[in-house]
């Protein structure tokens, strides 16, 4: 039953926080229906009117409290508790004097106040007051007698009341601090539970995105048939979240081979997403609509990014490269939306041309350029997204940018291919530093 009466207005829709302020606040409330049962036979039998009201109103005032909970109006419930318990306390002092101790109940109500209030500034408020009516009265009434007038079996039974009055005090601070800390403990758990509810939904979801890491990965270029067309290439691929929005995609389509590097929209998830639709409409314009040209398979995505995606500026960034072997030797050509080929020959870094717009819903809409590379043996092609220039780090924080990366290219690309991955991977985590990866970073080196 008591179990029952402390719970009233508990609800599973309340955090837990709340539903302990309610259980103290309902606490106090049957400690003070219970004193009041000692408390109005003593003032009925004094024949003290005043003490006999404010007795009553604080004996349903606690009834007040329960009804206030169980409509979810919890704030009405603790403020008007609290704020007539301050009220009694110092116009039952100022009845009984110092003697009663009742004025020393008001400092419990400034302990019940600091857990139950939640707005600094009425809490603020409600202990100036509180406080302040305590000393004023400790000083005002400690060479005077209180306003009932006691004849001396009167005055013995007050010393009496005063004494148990004492004792209440202790026992209600006991009670509440035993409740208080019992309470805590069930709070503690119940975090620990919701902690562990967290825990487990984490280690879900971190799963489910790690195995669509497994779907995404099998979707990119394999490194058999990247070996089998590029015998000497690295590539440099560190997503920023377990799954990735720049992606890196071959086939091969008669004699030709294609090698798409992009940048989708957004990077996780959302970018992952974006990653399997661009993929999948690379491999349709090639695969099954036998487009050869990268400028009018970049056409096709962007149609149907368009008007599968509707409106939005879902799409891509991206460099793509078709490699042909003729009589006349290895032809490359590309398309480039946005982000450009790096070409070194001959300790000379070349910026090939691009197209300023992305592969989606853009300002331009003309058709992609296509470009030709009259390529020569010992050129080293790089194809990148815009990860790496973007990164802050550094001494000062700031971006590592294209300049300093195509710096760091020229200067070390006559290393094998191989090693060359190790050097630029060194060198983005020194500028990276420890500061937190902004976006995905994909680079692919080519030596010819």
């Amino acid at each position: 039953m008591l179990k029952k009466i402390v719970n009233i207005g508990v609800s599973n829709l309340n955090d837990e926080n709340l539903n302990r302020k309610i259980r103290i606040s309902n606490l106090i409330a049957i400690i003070t229906i219970v004193i009041m049962f000692g408390f109005i036979p003593v003032s009925i039998y004094l024949d003290a009117v005043g003490i006999i009201v404010l007795n009553f109103l604080f004996f349903f005032t606690s009834f007040l409290n329960f009804f206030l909970h169980s409509k979810k109006h919890h704030q009405s419930a603790f403020y008007i508790s609290c704020s007539y318990g301050v009220v009694f306390f110092t116009f039952a002092t100022v009845f009984y004097g110092l003697a009663s101790n009742l004025q020393f109940f008001q400092l419990v109500m400034c302990l019940i106040a600091i857990v139950l209030f939640e707005r600094m500034v009425v809490l603020k408020i409600y202990l100036t007051l509180a406080i302040s009516s305590f000393f004023i009265l400790v000083l005002y009434f400690k060479n005077r007698s209180g306003l009932m007038v006691l004849d001396d079996d009167m005055k013995k039974i007050q010393e009496i009341i005063g004494v148990v009055n004492f004792f209440i005090f202790f026992f209600i601070t006991i009670v509440f601090f035993i409740f208080f800390k019992q309470d805590n403990l069930l709070f503690q758990k119940a975090i620990l539970h919701q902690k562990e509810i967290i825990e487990e939904q984490k280690k879900e979801m971190v799963d489910s995105i790690n195995y669509a890491k497994r779907i995404q990965y099998a979707f990119m270029a394999h490194e058999k048939l990247l070996q089998r067309n590029l015998p000497e290439h690295f590539i440099l691929f560190k997503p920023k979240d377990i799954v990735s929005g720049d992606f890196y995609w071959a086939t091969k389509k008669n004699n030709a081979f294609y090698l798409a590097v992009c940048d989708s929209t957004g990077h996780g998830v959302p970018g992952a997403f974006m990653c399997l639709v661009n993929m999948s409409f690379l491999n349709e314009a090639i695969s099954e609509r036998s487009m050869s040209a990268p400028n009018e398979i970049l056409n096709h995505v962007r149609k149907q990014l368009i008007e599968n995606l509707g409106g939005g500026n879902d799409g891509m960034d991206a460099i793509l490269m078709k490699f042909e072997n003729n009589d006349n030797g290895l032809k490359i050509e590309y398309a480039a939306a946005n982000n450009e080929p790096i070409l070194i020959r001959n300790n000379k870094v070349t910026v090939l041309p691009k197209d300023k717009m992305p592969v989606g819903k853009g300002e331009k809409t003309e058709s992609f350029t296509l470009h030709t590379i009259d390529v020569q043996k010992g050129d080293t092609l790089y194809l990148l997204t815009d990860g790496i220039a973007d990164q802050f780090g550094g001494p000062k924080g700031k971006k590592f940018k294209f300049k300093q990366l195509e710096e760091i290219l020229l200067a070390n690309h006559h290393l094998p291919i191989k090693e060359q991955k190790n050097v630029f991977e060194k060198a983005f985590n020194d500028w990276k530093g420890e500061l937190e990866q902004v976006d995905d970073i994909l680079l692919v080196g080519i030596k010819i």
